[in-house]
């Protein structure tokens, strides 16, 4: 029985040993470098055991992501063609199955470790870099700021499609995504426009910045911008949301003389109601234009210049809105206004092809 002690021993050591092993390789494992091949022809040289996203963004090429990598945006998926690996649970939760079987991952959530070939829309690939300075800090209600970036570089500065968005670097590799404001008209600046989240990273850093303080972004991304088309334009707006919109119907009026605008936009109390007196000096000048004010409670003070509603802002779109089947609508708001202003926008005979969103 003497035998049986030191036997123990000496499994319970290779064991451990085994543990080690498996934990340093998981961990801190060297995997030297790996080749992406980007659209069968760009070919990059990095090192191994980095985060897809990281490495890409490191040779220029900037992914979207509004989380910093955390794998709750899902903006940052990629198709990898070559040198693919089974998906992570949270893939599963953020990417449709059919993506997931076409070969989609979450560039956050990939690690390099190997040979890999990747297909990237050649529009992320003309993505760039933009470095800016602060022009202007507006605080426009109690926890929403208007900022104005001067663009110092490149030279050309930016052009981008009213609606699109572009992600500010708020700290060391981390970048939060904000719609442009601002028309399409000026190439050399943007405007964002903040809500200050408690504890939020990127409204923080944001809120706290002033006139001359630099600033680094990149964009424009999305696909939520303002078609080409002949059919009448709803915007629909809750809280900060208002934003893309400010560029959607500056770019409509300017270019589109037979297109009619409507916005409908929703806040909590008239204080919250920012950029009010604009729209209803809009709403005077151009016969097109028609705007739709609604809180979730109303004063009577409220309603001395203008018509406001009481409650949300989908109650205002079934009351108000005509000839839906000849519309698109573009939304920007909170996930549940979104959704319930989608079903009466269906119901008004605004075809589902035609409403775009960006949900918040």
């Amino acid at each position: 029985m003497s035998f049986i002690v030191p036997l123990l021993v000496m499994n319970g050591l290779g064991l451990l040993c085994l543990a080690i092993i498996i934990f340093l390789k998981r961990v801190i494992a060297v995997y030297g470098e790996s080749t992406l091949t980007i659209n069968n022809d760009k070919k990059l040289i990095v090192e191994g055991g980095e985060f897809l996203a990281k490495a890409l963004f490191q040779n220029k090429i900037y992914i979207p992501s509004a989380c910093g990598g955390k794998g709750t945006c899902g903006f940052c998926k990629v198709k990898i063609k070559e040198g693919i690996s089974d998906p992570l649970p949270i893939e599963e939760i953020l990417l449709h199955h059919k993506d997931i079987s076409s070969g989609y991952r979450l560039s956050c959530q990939v690690k390099v470790r190997r040979d890999m070939g990747l297909e990237i829309d050649e529009e992320l690939l003309a993505i760039k870099e933009y470095q800016g300075v602060i022009d202007s800090s507006e605080r426009l209600t109690r926890d929403i700021k208007r900022i104005s970036i001067k663009i110092e570089e490149p030279k050309e500065g930016i052009s981008f499609k009213s609606g699109q968005y572009i992600l500010i670097e708020v700290g060391s590799a981390e970048t939060r995504a904000y719609s442009i404001a601002s028309s399409t008209r000026f190439s050399d600046r943007v405007a964002i426009e903040v809500k200050l989240i408690p504890n939020g990273l990127g409204s923080s850093y944001l809120h706290s910045l002033t006139e001359g303080d630099k600033i680094v972004f990149f964009g424009p991304y999305g696909q939520f911008y303002l078609r080409d088309t002949h059919h009448k334009i709803i915007c629909v707006a809750g809280g900060v949301g208002l934003a893309p919109m400010k560029s959607i119907i500056d770019d409509a009026l300017r270019r589109y003389p037979n297109r009619d605008v409507e916005l409908y936009y929703g806040s909590r109390t008239m204080a919250d109601l920012y950029d009010h007196e604009l729209y209803i000096t809009m709403a005077a000048n151009y016969d097109r234009f028609s705007y739709y004010p609604a809180l979730e409670k109303v004063e009577e003070k409220d309603r001395e210049k203008y018509p406001v509603d009481e409650g949300f802002v989908n109650k205002s779109i079934a009351q108000y809105l005509e000839n839906g089947e000849n519309s698109e609508a573009y939304l920007c708001g909170p996930g549940p206004m979104i959704d319930a202003v989608v079903k009466i926008l269906i119901k008004k005979g605004v075809p589902e092809i035609r409403i775009l969103y960006d949900k918040f």
